[in-house]
């Protein structure tokens, strides 16, 4: 009975992890300097051919860097969707995205490299979470979850009217093309060291989240349902909110302001593994780096220009997401 009950709660998402890593390995089979699988595993391991080693070399850190961005903002999304109840919850709800956003906009306001770039992205994202935290604590509330909603909000708005004057005061010609096409999203500028280098924080808000397990389901609840099974709602769900920020300013440093994924993709992995979050985040963070990686192909498909994956994710995820309601408002 507890092998069934793995196999049921861990099946679904590991199919849907393979079914990402087939995409990954279809998108460098295919188009330029494509490489068959079996030459790619063998460069994998260092002893593939040249053509092979080439794909995984010049179009391995951006395919791992939408993987991994794709698997953050899906797996922060369930993890506010199922927090604070609201299937509209998304990983900008505390302003986080909104801060990375201005934090890099910052950086290149003032000429910085590509590491302070998203050094200051990663830390605008966490203070502006921190500040939409710090001020619900401070209202005492008695709905906790209103008050980190209302105040996420005020902290997102303060963020984007300071992106607002950074736009106004940079140089039209050479600042503001960069800051513009930054805001907009792309993998494209993704090293093999930055697309690694993220891997930690997202992995480490990852392991949080499945490491709550449970605890997640019992919040979803209410306070008053997990103090009467001995859990402490407020610390739980400060953890929880900051490995879920943590996991959303790690993405946007690396690609920029990419949206509409960590809304769809817990919807979609809902309807196939349900409501527990043992299961949801998991498989939401395998639908995420999957949608990531189709909208990435798109964006090179259209010419030798490639198109803002930023603009892709919206014009992608707000008709799926609109298919995905009606077909669930059917089904109840």
């Amino acid at each position: 009975m507890g092998s069934l009950n793995v196999l049921r709660t861990w099946g679904p998402p590991l199919a849907l992890a393979g079914l990402a890593l087939f995409g990954a390995i279809a998108v460098l089979a295919t188009g330029p300097l494509a490489a068959s699988p079996a030459a790619l595993l063998s460069a994998a391991f260092g002893h593939g051919p040249p053509e092979a080693e080439l794909a995984l070399a010049l179009r391995g850190p951006r395919l791992l860097a939408a993987m991994t961005c794709g698997a953050a903002l899906a797996g922060a999304g369930a993890g506010f969707q199922i927090l604070f109840r609201n299937p509209l919850a998304s990983p900008d709800l505390l302003g986080v995205t909104s801060g990375a956003g201005f934090g890099a906009a910052l950086a290149l306001l003032f000429g910085a490299g590509a590491l302070l770039v998203q050094s200051a992205a990663f830390a605008g994202g966490l203070a502006t979470g921190a500040l939409a935290v710090v001020c619900a604590a401070l209202t005492r509330s008695g709905d906790g979850r209103l008050a980190l909603i209302l105040c996420g909000i005020v902290a997102g708005a303060l963020a984007t009217a300071g992106l607002g004057l950074v736009v106004i005061v940079a140089e039209p010609y050479s600042q503001l093309p960069s800051i513009t096409y930054w805001l907009l999203g792309s993998f494209t500028r993704a090293t093999a060291g930055e697309a690694a280098l993220a891997l930690a924080p997202v992995g480490l808000g990852a392991l949080i989240l499945l490491g709550l397990g449970f605890r997640l389901d019992v919040l979803s609840l209410g306070d008053e349902q997990a103090r009467s099974l001995g859990l402490r709602a407020a610390p739980l769900r400060l953890l929880a909110l900051a490995a879920a920020a943590l996991m959303t300013s790690a993405a946007v440093a690396v690609a920029g302001v990419v949206g509409w994924i960590g809304l769809l993709a817990p919807h979609a992995a809902r309807r196939i593994v349900g409501e527990r979050a043992g299961a949801l985040i998991p498989a939401a963070m395998a639908v995420g780096a999957l949608f990531a990686l189709l909208i990435d192909r798109l964006s090179t498909a259209f010419g030798p220009a490639e198109l803002p994956v930023g603009l892709l994710s919206a014009a992608v995820g707000a008709p799926a997401f609109l298919i995905l309601f009606i077909a669930t408002s059917r089904r109840t």
